[in-house]
């Protein structure tokens, strides 16, 4: 390792994904990197695993080799020993350090001169041939309700954004709906920013393109909403490089609607530090700017915007931190679950808020954000919701499970 710096206090990155999992049938770690700077996922069994621990970015070599021969039962493992490790997470982008800066930064420059962003999920998430993708979406389509279960026109709603095959049913639901719409002008795209870091949104002035074809982007829109919200959101786009859950949405809406419609790209960063001290979004100041725009421009777009909100809810099971296996965390995870869907069908956000705050987001509902958003910004006379879907993923590899649900405001 070059600086001497990251010898002495070494950190771990801290936007990846770390999840606990069993291989062969010893304790292991898969890491995930939502930004992609290493593609594929690194797995961490033995004294990688145990050093990992240890890393917190106040720890000096020598504390990290004490605490190394403690998990060791008292074996002596060297500094040099330690120091090696160290450079192989370095060199795995694992570590904070100068390689990865400047590799995250050569990254967002490269992406930054795009005007257009490619379907990062193209052949991964779902097929990279049109035809594919259309037969595929036929197919989760057909999962439609019943003519006639509602009636009107769909103002907003809420979509999961988990894999295609496991919410199939709830894509095929509230998607099925969507198909009595006429088209709208423009598509307000609220979704999850997985890899944004302390900034609450990012927006993007890129046309997206999926294989379905060219959706424009309302540059004006953007623009001007990028400038009332300061430093609240990010000085760039690399949020949205590799970022699934608008891109999962714009698929659906491409194959209901063509791809004439105009599209605001915003994602929402967290608000989980401010659960304590506020009663709602609005109440965080760097916030409300924001949120104040957005309705402005939903009040004045009126029939012409369509608002589609991309989330998942809870989170639970040792892959998202809890001690507890999901299966015994269902039944109240369930229970939360139900009452922030009833609190978004009313549109009363306080009981939305209180009802994260209550429990300190223990359930990890990764739509947060972006739910508390949207029932701040529409418009007074817009319709309360209608739940349309609820279902769980269980993943039984890692004793954990996401639920996720459909609304719609009709």
């Amino acid at each position: 390792m070059s600086e001497q710096k990251e010898i002495r206090l070494p950190r771990l990155r801290l936007d990846l994904e770390y999840i606990p999992v069993s291989y062969q049938g010893r304790k292991a770690l898969l890491i995930r990197d939502p930004l992609e700077i290493f593609k594929e996922p690194v797995l961490l069994q033995g004294e990688a695993l145990e050093l990992l621990s240890l890393i917190d970015g106040r720890r000096e070599i020598q504390e990290i080799q004490a605490g190394m021969m403690r998990l060791r039962n008292g074996l002596f493992i060297s500094a040099e020993s330690i120091i090696r490790l160290l450079d192989e997470l370095e060199k795995a982008f694992i570590l904070e350090s100068g390689q990865l800066q400047n590799t995250r930064e050569r990254l967002i420059q490269d992406y930054a001169a795009l005007e257009v962003r490619p379907a990062s999920h193209a052949g991964r998430a779902y097929p990279a041939d049109r035809r594919a993708l259309e037969k595929l979406l036929d197919q989760i389509l057909a999962h439609s309700l019943p003519p006639g279960r509602t009636s009107g026109r769909m103002r907003a709603l809420v979509a999961p954004h988990i894999d295609l095959e496991a919410g199939k049913r709830a894509y095929g639901r509230i998607y099925g709906l969507l198909r009595e719409n006429p088209p709208p002008h423009t598509v307000l795209l609220l979704g999850t920013g997985h890899s944004l870091g302390p900034e609450y949104f990012s927006l993007t002035e890129k046309d997206f393109e999926t294989p379905l074809g060219l959706v424009k982007t309302d540059r004006g829109t953007v623009r001007r909403l990028t400038s009332r919200a300061g430093r609240a959101a990010e000085a760039n786009d690399f949020g949205h490089r590799a970022e699934h859950s608008l891109e999962i949405q714009l698929i659906f809406l491409q194959h209901i609607f063509g791809s004439d419609f105009r599209l605001i790209p915003f994602l929402c960063g967290s608000f989980q530090d401010h659960l304590a001290e506020a009663g709602r979004a609005s109440d965080i100041p760097a916030v409300a700017p924001m949120l104040h725009s957005l309705a402005e421009f939903l009040n004045k777009a009126g029939d012409e915007v369509l608002v589609v909100a991309g989330v998942d809810f809870s989170h639970v099971g040792p892959k998202f931190g809890h001690d507890l296996s999901a299966a015994s965390m269902l039944a109240e995870t369930r229970r939360h679950d139900q009452r922030l869907i009833e609190a978004l069908c009313r549109r009363d956000v306080s009981a939305f808020w209180r009802e994260v705050r209550e429990v300190n987001d223990t359930y990890n509902v990764c739509g947060f954000s972006s739910l508390a958003c949207l029932l701040e910004v529409l418009p007074p006379d817009w319709p309360g919701g209608q739940p349309i879907d609820y279902d769980i993923r269980r993943e039984e590899a890692t004793r954990s499970a996401v639920s996720f649900a459909s609304i719609a405001f009709i």
